[in-house]
């Protein structure tokens, strides 16, 4: 059995983890990430060589900046992002208010726009994406004052209030209605202590992984933890011992890693000010370790909070906070891909190709000049430095043997050919090109060509597989753990408005959910895509019902459903403004009138098909008579083509006579020997 672990070997064994871990400064990991950024500011490739164009090309911002609105789409115009499936009819209800509610926590409760967006910003600069879920219990202190008050009201209303502490209290007499009373004055802070699920963007340099692990998912990791500075106060307001917290050593407020100095690239986001002790900076660790720390033999996910070398406190988890995206995980490893690696070369090679085409065009439009130095005279030099259009230069001599300026070959068009060939090699890699149009009012008129065209689009294939690949890792794992979060912490049960409704939520009364639906697909096509397929369900349904098959094969609901799928594929939010949710109402029997009028559009629907089959026919005959019309027509022109040709020939012929009899008579007449002649 091993010997349990006092706070003094945690405190090293996590120290330990950090130093060793995956993203550690300095590390290969956290290098590249730094260099990433760099590229995106457009701060690399750096030209040392002076006199020439320092100018430095933007693919890898072009690359995330071009990618980033229709993942932003996608992700946020979504009624319910996820949806719990039910595990019985039963469940149905309930699990759609869980999904309701887990959804109005994330886009209501915190602020899911800006956290999407920088989640997505680190994935796509910085390898991985990372943000934080926790079940926020911290106090919130707001100073109120009452004046004159009773002593029933001070009793009554202030003093019995639990969360009030009243910090001043003065006494005072006043008359009130002749009679002479005593009044308080209070001063008082109210302390708020109401949980609630609190999500945030973890800096990627912040995070670190033990190097064992194997996946994106960081919960199959031995250890993940952050380390990020806090304020002395805000160490002491998350609850940790003031009487420690004040002892311990301040950190400083100069970036350290070369992530936060590639993002902190300006000078005036480096300097510190004049503080008080409170607003030192401390370093603090945050870590989930498994580990055998009673010395059972069993290892225990243990949360230790670490700061100076000392343990501030540790507890045992369930589980660990961090959800994390990439845009190309790599099998087997935590650390993936992401756009700016796949495009820094690129902008290596156009930044190149961008200089040269730039210097070659400076170079063109001003030539180098060469001067005979035997021709120069005392102001040569002088002209020659003064740079504008139609100076005079002064020289001895014939000028045009004196001075000399050498045509360079203008090149920029091959330099400019190459940079196309590496935006399509970009557009190819990544699936995003500047030249992608939306949906134009004209291209309605073909919206089926338009929608297959997108559909099978590699450059919106490639885009949607980076959207599905977040839906799989970060967004299902938060959604599960912010459902898990309600369901182990709020006891207390919430009145909200859902869908239209103030509804009662009480997540004590919730199921474990395993199983979800993350509802997304709204991004670039697939809007039109959808309406194609809605469209094509209402009307089968629509010629279901006219055969009389409402209530048998299609139902009120089915029919409100497809209604609101339009509603939504519309993007309104709120369907129920629109259509009213028959539920599992059968529908009325029709009316004697109802029947007959059904009966009668009956009857019309099959004259209808009656006279189509009829003109179907008639079309048919016609389209043979012109068919047979047409051969017959054809017969006689080429009688006529034929009879033409044959009167050609006859006429050719008699001419043909005529010319060898006049030739026979020359021969008899003269004697002489004629070609073609008929002796």
């Amino acid at each position: 059995m091993a010997d349990k672990l006092d706070l003094d070997q945690l405190g090293s064994i996590v120290d330990a983890e950090f130093e060793s871990s995956l993203g550690v400064d300095g590390g290969e990991i956290s290098t590249d990430r730094a260099e990433n950024y760099d590229y995106y500011l457009r701060k690399k490739p750096k030209n040392t060589i002076a006199g020439q164009s320092q100018v430095i090309t933007s693919d890898v911002a072009d690359v995330i900046d071009g990618m980033m609105p229709s993942l932003l789409r996608i992700f946020t115009t979504q009624e319910n992002l996820v949806s719990f499936e039910a595990v019985d009819a039963d469940d149905e209800p309930a699990a759609e208010q869980e999904s309701d509610y887990v959804n109005y926590v994330f886009f209501k409760q915190n602020p899911s726009f800006i956290l999407t967006y920088n989640w997505f910003m680190d994935a796509g600069i910085q390898k991985n994406g990372i943000v934080k879920a926790w079940w926020d219990k911290s106090e919130k202190i707001t100073p109120e004052t009452y004046k004159g008050l009773t002593e029933n009201q001070l009793f009554n209303d202030i003093l019995s209030d639990e969360e009030l502490e009243v910090t001043e209290q003065n006494d005072r007499t006043e008359i009130i209605e002749g009679v002479e009373v005593t009044v308080f004055d209070i001063a008082a802070k109210r302390l708020a202590s109401r949980g609630r699920v609190r999500i945030e963007n973890v800096p990627p340099e912040e995070y670190r992984i033990s190097s064992d692990a194997r996946s994106l998912d960081p919960s199959d990791a031995r250890f993940v933890g952050q380390e990020s500075e806090k304020k002395r106060h805000e160490l002491i307001e998350m609850g940790f011992d003031a009487t420690i917290v004040e002892d311990l050593p301040a950190h400083g407020e100069l970036p350290t890693s070369p992530e936060d100095i590639a993002r902190r690239d300006k000078s005036d986001e480096t300097t510190g000010g004049p503080q008080d002790k409170s607003q030192d900076e401390i370093l603090l660790r945050e870590a989930y370790l498994r580990i055998d720390a009673d010395g059972d033999g069993k290892a225990e996910l243990l949360q230790i909070f670490t700061a100076g070398g000392q343990v501030l406190s540790k507890e045992v988890v369930d589980r660990q906070p961090f959800h994390v995206i990439c845009p190309y995980p790599l099998p087997h490893k935590h650390f993936g891909q992401a756009f700016a690696d796949k495009t820094k070369d690129i902008q290596d090679v156009k930044t190149v190709l961008t200089r040269q085409a730039l210097d070659n065009t400076y170079h063109s439009n001003m030539p180098r000049t060469f001067v005979n130095e035997f021709g120069m005279g005392d102001h040569t030099m002088d002209d020659l430095l003064t740079v504008r259009p139609g100076v005079n230069v002064r020289v001895r001599g014939n000028p045009q043997e004196n001075v000399f300026e050498p045509q360079r070959p203008f090149t920029a068009p091959n330099s400019l050919a190459m940079m196309q060939h590496y935006d399509k090699v970009k557009q190819e890699r990544t699936g995003t090109s500047l030249n992608v149009e939306g949906l134009k009012p004209e291209d309605m008129k073909h919206i089926q060509q338009n929608v297959f065209a997108q559909a099978t689009d590699p450059s919106k294939m490639k885009q949607e597989a980076v959207a599905r690949i977040y839906v799989e890792t970060g967004f299902k794992s938060l959604f599960l753990h912010i459902h898990e979060l309600l369901r182990k912490h709020q006891d207390i049960p919430q009145t909200i408005e859902l869908r239209n409704k103030w509804v009662e939520v009480d997540p004590t009364e919730w199921r474990t959910r395993e199983n979800m639906t993350v509802n997304i697909g709204l991004g670039i096509g697939t809007r039109e895509q959808n309406l194609l397929h809605i469209q094509a369900i209402r009307e089968l349904q629509q010629a279901i019902v006219d055969a009389g098959g409402l209530g048998w094969i299609v139902s009120g609901k089915n029919i409100y459903n497809t209604a609101k799928e339009l509603v939504k594929n519309a993007n309104f939010k709120q369907p129920e403004e629109f259509f009213t949710d028959p539920g599992d109402t059968p529908a009325p029997p029709p009316s004697n009138e109802q029947m007959a009028l059904q009966k009668q559009a009956l009857q019309l629907q099959a004259e209808k098909q009656k006279l189509d089959a009829e003109r179907q026919a008639i079309n048919a005959q016609k389209q043979r008579l012109e068919t047979e019309k047409a051969k017959a027509d054809f017969a006689i022109e080429v009688q006529k083509l034929n009879q033409a040709k044959e009167k050609e020939k006859n006429t050719v012929m008699i001419e043909l006579e005529k010319l060898a009899n006049q030739l026979t008579e020359f021969e008899l007449k003269f004697g002489k020997d004629v070609p073609g002649s008929k002796v």
